[in-house]
């Protein structure tokens, strides 16, 4: 198709959504709310959005839907565009389905079955086992063998014309330099094929479930948790997420057959930047509990490699991607797969050191209080390069902000001080676990290409370009932190969990 062309007319994104019906898997994640939203705020005459929720009946589905979803606030400036009409509205396009993913054909129906390989044109994937440090096999279920059922019941889709699963760029494992938008081939591991034997998915996943039986049942839990980190590193990935992820994408290209498949990678997802209001987010995602340490005076150092680059991308840019990606393949509906990396680190990179600057002017603008209300005072971050140091460093600072340093005296009650002791040693070891955890990311050097993600902002048209954007290199990150993110952590992420608590 002549390029020119396609840019005056654009990708079709509307056209394509209207009257089309999709079906969501992890429906009520953070990223799956802000995409819900869009589709609906943008295409209110699209077909059906069958939203496949883990229930215990069809009852119990459509309240998480009802609470979830259009209790959300995320929500509100559909409730503001309908007023009274918006339960109606909302209900006339959100179809709650009892299932799991986990389960052979998702667990649903033979009614719900029926209907949606029936009416179905589009698979949207998003469901994920995120933790860093999950067991084995519930990873693997969750993100290998889960999207993999979910592709063969796509297959009974009568009206299919994309599959569409959402990945992350880690898949891409250690490897240094730039990583390209590129499936994933069965076996194909993150290092140096030669002085490894090639991996083997089913192998990995027996493995996993021979554990399981062998295993006295105390020691499960750890043991899969550390057999995990070990099969990960042994082939190339930081931690079990990545691999398992990787998995499911392997399996999926191998299994497609003639199903047209998009595979979308997103970076680190933070809060939205723009639609449907800037800073909205659910939960901690990954720098928040940097941040909101740092902005508490809990972590005033950490172990980090200043330099790093963060590629980061709000989720309303990550969603404009898989709208404008969908509609493009899903016309064509030809089989076949497609990379696209929503990712910003060659075209907007951000560093470690710039995050904790921002950071630090937010909060001595604005600080956080303690529980007496008093002003949280904090200075600049100080960077560790060795687990050894930072370990070092969080044990002494704690030590000396909880007055157990100076709690040395003969006066000092023993039982006082035990339980002291006690509480910062589990503090201690908290943060210590999650600089582990997080040490691959944040000496992580590789960045990810976007060059079908620019192709595809290019075939769009002006009015597509200004109602789905896709260009990370606008993004001024120090008002986006100052002024979206920050902020939206205060209000969605801290009150929230004030309110519960």
């Amino acid at each position: 198709m002549d390029v020119a062309w396609e840019s005056r007319n654009g990708i079709g994104i509307i056209d394509f959504l209207e009257r089309r019906n999709f079906l969501i898997t992890g429906e009520t994640r953070f990223l799956s709310k802000v995409l819900i939203e869009k589709i609906l705020c943008v295409a209110p005459n699209i077909g059906k959005i069958f939203l496949l929720i883990k229930a215990k009946d069809e009852q119990a589905a459509m309240d998480r839907v009802k609470d979830e979803i259009m209790g959300c606030e995320l929500f509100k400036c559909l409730q503001q565009k309908y007023g009274e009409e918006y339960t109606d509205f909302m209900l006339s396009k959100l179809v709650p389905v009892k299932g799991d993913i986990r389960e052979w054909d998702m667990g649903i129906g033979d009614d719900s079955f029926r209907r949606i390989t029936q009416e179905v044109d589009v698979i949207i994937n998003s469901a994920a086992n995120t933790t860093l440090d999950e067991r084995y096999d519930t990873a693997l279920i969750a993100n290998t063998i889960a999207p993999s059922r979910l592709l063969s019941f796509a297959k009974n889709c009568k009206k299919l014309s994309l599959f569409l699963h959402l990945s992350t760029t880690y898949v891409n494992g250690e490897r240094p330099g730039i990583l390209r938008e590129k499936a994933l081939a069965m076996g194909e591991s993150r290092i140096d094929s030669s002085t490894q034997s090639k991996l083997d998915v089913h192998h990995e996943i027996s493995l996993a479930s021979d554990l399981i039986e062998t295993l006295p049942p105390n020691e499960v839990p750890q043991k899969l948790k550390e057999i995990g980190l070990a099969r990960a590193r042994m082939y190339g990935w930081q931690n079990v997420y990545q691999m398992t992820k990787a998995m499911g994408e392997m399996m999926i290209n191998v299994e497609r057959g003639g199903v047209p498949v998009v595979i979308v990678r997103p970076s680190v997802v933070e809060s939205t930047l723009q639609e449907p209001f800037p800073g909205w987010i659910q939960g901690y995602r990954v720098l928040d509990p940097l941040i909101l340490s740092y902005g508490k005076g809990r972590l005033l150092g950490f172990l980090v490699d200043p330099n790093t680059v963060m590629d980061v991308v709000p989720a309303d840019l990550v969603v404009n991607v898989i709208i404008a990606a969908m509609a493009k393949h899903g016309t064509i509906a030809s089989p076949g797969i497609d990379v696209y990396h929503a990712a910003s680190s060659t075209v907007n990179p951000m560093t470690m050191c710039d995050m904790f600057n921002y950071s630090h002017d937010y909060f001595a603008a604005s600080p956080l209080t303690d529980n007496k209300g008093d002003e949280i005072q904090i200075t600049d971050m100080e960077y560790f390069t060795s687990i050894d140091g930072f370990s070092s460093y969080i044990q002494k600072d704690i030590a000396e902000k909880s007055g157990l340093s100076k709690e040395n005296g003969p006066d000092s009650n023993p039982k006082h001080r035990s339980r002291l002791e006690a509480r910062c040693k589990r503090m201690a070891e908290s943060l210590i676990h999650l600089a582990k955890l997080y040490e691959p990311y944040m000496f992580y050097h590789a960045r990810f290409d976007s060059r079908n993600t620019r192709k595809l902002m290019e075939q769009m048209s002006a009015e597509e370009g200004n109602g789905f954007p896709v260009d990370l290199r606008s993004i001024n990150w120090e008002d986006y932190f100052l002024n979206a993110h920050i902020p939206g952590l205060k209000r969605h992420v801290i009150k929230k969990a004030s309110s519960s608590s």
